[in-house]
Order: C-alpha cells, then sequence, then structure tokens
C-alpha cells in the first residue's frame, strides 16, 4: 500500500515490469477515426487486444490505411446493436473490459445496467493528473449520477474509496465538496457533507478519512486551508473530491483539462468489469491514460495484483 494513487506512468511501469498481459476490451461504436486510433495505439503500447464492435467497412478501411494489423471485428448496426454486442463479448468471455467509442453515453450504458452491474451502483471516477499538485486527484461523479442524495452519496462514496484501496492507497482521504465550509441551511451540499460526516465518525467508509465540508481551494491547497482555519489530514492534501452534482464534477474536470493543462481519466465503477468512458471530443492521451487506468485496475483486482504490486 501507498499514500498516493498511481500516476499513467506508474501504472505503465508497473505492468511492463509484471508483463502483464494485454487486456481483450470491446470498443463500442468503434468505426470513428479518434476511437480507432486510440485502441490501436493502445494496442501497440501492450495495453489492450481490442474487440472492435462497428462499421465492419469503416475498421478495415482503417487499419488498412495506417497499416495495422488484423483485430477481431464484430457488426453492428446501430449504436444501440453496437453497445449489445460489445456486453456481449463480456459476456461471452471474449472480453473483460468495455470502451465507449462514438456513441451517446447512455446508449453505452443500457446493456451494461442489464446485464453486468454488480451489487454496487454504477458511478464514474475522473482520475486528474495536475502538475502542480503532486499526486493524482479522484473526482466522483462527473458523468453518470447526475443529483445524487444522500443515499447515493454515500454509495459513491464506498465505490471510489474500495477502488482506492485496490489501487494501492491504505487510507484514502475524502474531501465532500461544497462552497464554503460551514454547514448552512440554504446550501444542501453542506448539510449531506455533515451528514455524510456524522456516518463517517460512525465507521462509514473505513478505511477512508473525510473531511467536509470543504470550497474546492481547501481541496487543494494547504495554504488556503490554514488561512480558513482548517487543519487534519484531509485538507489541502485530498485523494478524493465527491461532487455534489454532475454539473460541478463535469465544470471542475473540465475546467482543469482546458483551463490548466491536466491531464484525465475515466473509469466506471460498479460493473462486473473495468468500463473506460470517455467523452467523444476527448483527446488520445486521454483515452490512453483511461484505457491504462482499466488494464492497471484489471490486473489489480486479479492474481496478478501482489506481483504488480511489488513492481511499484
Amino acid at each position: 500500500m501507498t499514500a498516493a494513487f498511481p500516476t499513467y506512468d506508474t501504472m505503465i511501469a508497473a505492468l511492463e515490469l509484471v508483463r502483464a498481459a494485454p487486456l481483450p476490451l470491446a470498443v463500442a461504436d468503434a468505426g470513428e477515426r479518434h476511437v480507432l486510433e486510440a485502441a490501436c495505439a493502445a494496442r501497440r503500447a501492450g495495453l489492450i487486444e481490442p474487440i472492435f464492435v462497428g462499421n465492419p467497412a469503416a475498421i478495415e478501411a482503417f487499419l488498412r490505411e495506417r497499416g495495422e494489423r488484423d483485430a477481431r471485428i464484430v457488426p453492428a448496426e446501430s449504436e444501440a446493436d453496437a453497445a449489445e454486442r460489445s456486453v456481449d463479448e463480456v459476456v461471452s468471455g471474449r472480453a473483460r473490459a468495455l470502451m465507449k467509442g462514438h456513441l451517446h453515453t447512455d446508449t453505452f450504458l443500457h446493456p451494461i445496467l442489464a446485464a453486468l452491474r454488480t451489487t454496487q451502483r454504477l458511478s464514474h471516477v475522473f482520475v486528474i493528473e495536475m502538475q502542480r499538485y503532486g499526486k493524482p486527484l479522484l473526482l466522483t461523479d462527473g458523468a453518470i449520477n447526475v443529483a445524487p442524495d444522500l443515499a447515493t452519496k454515500a454509495a459513491l462514496i464506498e465505490n471510489v474509496v474500495a477502488f482506492a484501496v485496490t489501487m494501492g492507497i491504505a487510507a484514502p482521504k475524502v474531501a465532500l465538496l461544497s462552497a464554503v465550509e460551514i454547514v448552512k441551511a440554504t446550501i444542501p451540499s453542506t448539510l449531506d457533507a455533515a451528514a455524510l460526516m456524522e456516518m463517517a465518525a460512525g465507521g462509514a467508509f473505513a478505511p477512508a478519512i473525510l473531511a467536509g465540508p470543504l470550497a474546492f481551494d481547501c481541496v487543494l491547497s494547504r495554504e488556503a486551508s490554514a488561512v480558513k482555519g482548517l487543519s487534519g489530514p484531509v485538507p489541502g492534501d485530498a485523494d478524493i473530491v465527491l461532487v455534489p452534482e454532475i454539473v460541478a464534477g463535469n465544470a471542475v474536470a473540465k475546467a482543469l483539462e482546458y483551463g490548466a493543462g491536466a491531464t484525465l481519466a475515466g473509469i466506471v465503477l460498479g460493473a462486473r468489469v473495468p468500463v473506460v468512458l470517455t467523452s467523444r471530443a476527448d483527446s488520445l492521451q486521454t483515452r490512453m491514460h483511461s484505457v491504462a487506468l482499466a488494464a492497471y485496475h484489471h490486473h489489480r483486482c486479479g492474481a496478478g495484483a501482489e506481483r504488480v504490486e511489488s513492481a511499484r
């Protein structure tokens, strides 16, 4: 176990050191150029063995044009058909992970909810690498759960804490995001933060350490936290930030990416296999980081977890 979430470079080095086999990954609606470029780049890096689900003519033309080697192609006639057939590849055992291609998120997730969900709630985590912060920051949920109530927020924390522990953090530090650091009846997120803190005091979310409500400056900055009279292990040094709703989460992640040069990766938790969920406008770098995250998580959860841990 370590004190911080692994970076992209750390994950790649660890997978190379243990000679992890490429992860069989079904790419839903894979006929678009940016999707194919990312999947082929990830295959060349040894991260995955892609299964392309979509328009065979478009996929085959791209592979020929780029001189890429052949891959399994599963024909699909529409976005919905591609999503269904991708899930079928997992159910059959041919794929052990999924990746969203050029289709809408709700279409992609529908068959996953029907066939691959576990007892956990489906939730999304951004892994954000910022040069000035010094370690990756996990943000949930900026992509799936729109306006989570208190019970849903508790489920999101349970998901992301279990994920962080699996990935190597012994005691994840969770910041509960709001606009202020005091509980105010006029700001619902502060009321939820107070309730979550009470749950944590009773032993929920162990081994995580929670703090909140916190404004975003106190999530990242010890100096800002000190000025506001905040102390403890979480303010200014969070591993995880729970956002109050999807707009805040998506805006924070995209602002850090486009405005501050952060690198993002995205993964869905709560399914039977790792699910890579990226935006249709995401860069090759974001897609590569997301695939690496899924591959590393798969190996952390599998028989190779001890070998991967020893490589870190």
